[in-house]
């Protein structure tokens, strides 16, 4: 039987609930009284409610199934103070310009005259677009790898259920893609020798820093390609034009710093190891090589690869010029990253190891991205015309023609009327 409202106030467990949840009675736990008697008598008097200290226990001997990981104090790379950390993976939010202010940067949209130079005279051909479709298809559908792919959700039907797919991982679809369109650029030895000279570092791991408001600011991760030279890369930009770039203002982000997106980690080393040393012969950086596999917006992942050509060439100043302000002579490095379809350039020339203040010279940065080599139209049941299989689409030349003058860029000999009929 259900009490009605007025029964139910009159009732013992609505007294009782008003009481325990309504007043919140506590009742405290007072301290053991000991009887004088007692305590005259010597009794040892032990308090029920008192948990005994136990001893450690430990292992006699180093049993794996007992491994507790050590503190953070305790490990060797320690630092009390933590550092602003880049990672491959980092999204820096408001992009280039955010990353502009970290790099103390003047950016540029577009490539750098000189590889806009040997862009100009590179002479398109048929076979080279056979051999770009062999190599989307090799990245695409061609490779044995079968790998689950995460499953997919469409935001046009966002209620749709697809079913599993296997196939290739689109990180591995990037580097498979990238490697082959390395090899089509160096097939142009025979016509500039110095391209024997360039040697392909897969898998590279950096670990630089630098300073930014007293801050240090580490860089580390793995990349996918570090594509060095025998000789330094030219510079993209004249005296005149490192001069002029004292009056660029840079971006003021106040009330926030730029390195609101960087993590803060007290696990770090200080130091610029690049795995290149100077008595190497091919020691000299030319193209920093990332894939990715995320969702960041092309702006977001050029700004992260700014930051990494700021790393790599401030290492290879410090290795060079030692502990200097003002450079003898800029550190240049070009930057590509990719997608498994779309393609973002950067070129980078540091001019100045201060970073501290935003006055005086400034590093310069060129940017173009977000180069569609071809655009893939993924499976649509729901629709009327229901789409039932991918097909690719739109193959784009003009973007491979672009890495291949970042390629050409450097070599020892007159790059001109450069021709692809012959890879």
């Amino acid at each position: 039987m259900r009490w009605t409202p007025a029964l139910y106030k009159r009732s013992i467990a609505f007294g009782w609930r008003r009481l325990w949840g309504g007043k919140r009675v506590k009742y405290p736990d007072y301290p053991v009284r000991i009887p004088q008697a007692i305590a005259d008598k010597g009794v040892e008097v032990v308090d029920l409610n008192a948990r005994p200290e136990r001893e450690e226990w430990r292992p006699p001997v180093d049993d794996p199934r007992f491994y507790r990981p050590p503190k953070l104090e305790d490990l060797v790379n320690y630092n009390e103070d933590p550092a602003f950390v880049c990672t491959p993976n980092l999204c820096i939010h408001q992009g280039v310009k955010q990353a502009a202010c970290l790099a103390k940067a003047q950016v540029f949209h577009g490539l750098p005259p000189a590889v806009d130079t040997i862009l100009q005279s590179i002479q398109p051909s048929d076979l080279t677009n056979t051999l770009l479709q062999r190599y989307i298809m090799l990245a695409q559908y061609w490779n044995t790898t079968r790998e689950k792919l995460p499953r997919r959700i469409d935001p046009r039907k966002p209620g749709w259920r697809f079913q599993t797919q296997y196939g290739i991982p689109a990180k591995k679809q990037a580097g498979i893609l990238i490697s082959n369109l390395l090899r089509l650029c160096q097939t142009h030895v025979a016509s500039y020798p110095s391209l024997g000279e360039r040697r392909q570092i897969f898998n590279p791991y950096i670990n630089s820093h630098y300073f930014y408001k007293g801050k240090p600011v580490v860089v580390r991760g793995l990349l996918e390609c570090l594509v060095t030279s025998d000789r330094p890369l030219p510079r993209f930009a004249d005296e005149d034009s490192v001069d002029a770039s004292v009056e660029h203002p840079l971006l003021d982000m106040y009330p926030m710093m730029p390195t609101i997106d960087l993590l803060q980690d007290h696990r770090y080393t200080l130091e610029h190891n690049t795995g290149l040393r100077s008595e190497w012969k091919n020691s000299h950086l030319h193209t920093l090589v990332i894939t990715d596999n995320n969702f960041y917006k092309t702006d977001q992942r050029v700004a992260r690869d700014i930051l990494f050509c700021l790393a790599y060439t401030v290492a290879q100043a410090r290795q060079r010029f030692g502990d200097v302000s003002r450079l003898p002579e800029p550190v240049c490095v070009q930057s590509v990253s990719l997608d498994h379809q779309t393609l973002s350039f950067v070129g980078f020339q540091l001019n100045t190891l201060s970073l501290d203040s935003n006055t005086g010279v400034k590093n310069q940065v060129w940017v173009d991205g977000g180069n569609h080599l071809f655009q893939k139209i993924l499976a649509q049941p729901w629709m009327p015309k229901a789409v039932r299989d991918e097909r690719l689409e739109d193959l784009d030349p003009s973007v491979f023609h672009k890495l291949l003058a970042v390629y050409l860029y450097g070599a020892s000999e007159d790059v001109q009327g450069v021709s692809v009929q012959g890879v």
